[in-house]
């Protein structure tokens, strides 16, 4: 194989797996394991998401070393969550990568007849690891919400 057609499958192959780690963003989040969402990063890493006590659009990072305690906190609330995790644009430049990824989110309280939902995008960093490809950053920009998330009630 010539180096070009080497390079193609490479990028290919960093697309691929990039793509896989988005998936398991968001099914880790559907599934509750909080562990295997923290092992989506590397050391250091972090989501940002909105304040949601904010009137002025401030953010909150969760690190990768806090995901497993505090993200039972904010989703033990809900019976069920369904993450839908699309249109990823990714850049690969050498052992870093960024990506744009839309997404659908619904929030299930106490019946599938109780729920709220919200879309947007993920804007995020990577880095490639001996691992294989992890989350640097992840920063959720809200476009809209319907429902109330307020009305849920935790468990």
């Amino acid at each position: 194989m010539n180096e070009l057609n080497q390079a193609q499958l490479q990028w290919l192959v960093d697309r691929a797996q990039i793509s896989d780690l988005l998936y398991s963003f968001a099914s880790c989040l559907d599934a509750k394991d909080y562990q295997g969402y923290a092992n989506n990063f590397v050391d250091g890493g972090y989501v940002e998401i909105p304040e949601p006590t904010s009137t002025k659009g401030e953010t909150f990072k969760m690190f990768k070393e806090k995901m497993p305690e505090l993200m039972p906190h904010g989703l033990s609330k809900y019976t069920g969550t369904h993450h839908i995790s699309s249109n990823h644009q990714i850049k690969v430049d050498g052992d870093t990568a960024s990506s744009r990824s839309y997404l659908q989110a619904t929030h299930i309280g106490a019946t599938p007849f109780e729920h709220w939902a919200g879309g947007g995008w993920y804007d995020c960093t990577f880095r490639r690891t001996p691992q294989g490809w992890k989350f640097a950053t992840a920063r959720l920009n809200v476009l809209w919400i319907s429902g109330n998330p307020k009305q849920m009630k935790a468990e």
